[in-house]
C-alpha cells in the first residue's frame, strides 16, 4: 500500500469517526476516555499521525493536550498553535473543519 493511499484511507476513517461520534459515543473507540492517553494505545497514535502536517513527532504532543479525536477536532487554532505552531495548527484545523 502506498504511503499516500494509506494516508487517504486514514483521513477518510478519521472523518467518519468524528461524524459518527454523536450517534453512539459508547461504541466509538476514538472518543476520549476519562483518563490520559496511554502510549500503549498505538491505533489512536497512528491515526493522529495520519492527519496532514502531524507525523510521528507531533502526534504524541497533540495527544497529551487533546487525548481524544473529539477533543482534537474541537480545538481552536490558538489551542493547537500552543502545541504544534501556527502552520501545522492551521492544517489540523482545516482538516477537521473543511467539508469532505
Amino acid at each position: 500500500v502506498s504511503s499516500s493511499r494509506g494516508r487517504s484511507h486514514a483521513v477518510a476513517f478519521i472523518a467518519v469517526q468524528v461524524q459518527e461520534q454523536t450517534k453512539e459515543p459508547s461504541k466509538n473507540p476514538l472518543l476520549g476516555k476519562k483518563r490520559a492517553l496511554l502510549l500503549s494505545e498505538p491505533s489512536l497514535l497512528r491515526t493522529v499521525q495520519q492527519i496532514p502536517g502531524v507525523g510521528k513527532v507531533k502526534a504524541p504532543l497533540l495527544l497529551q493536550k487533546f487525548p481524544s479525536i473529539q477533543q482534537l477536532s474541537n480545538a481552536s487554532i490558538g489551542e493547537l498553535e500552543q502545541v504544534v505552531g501556527q502552520a501545522v495548527a492551521q492544517q489540523i484545523h482545516a482538516f477537521f473543519t473543511q467539508p469532505r
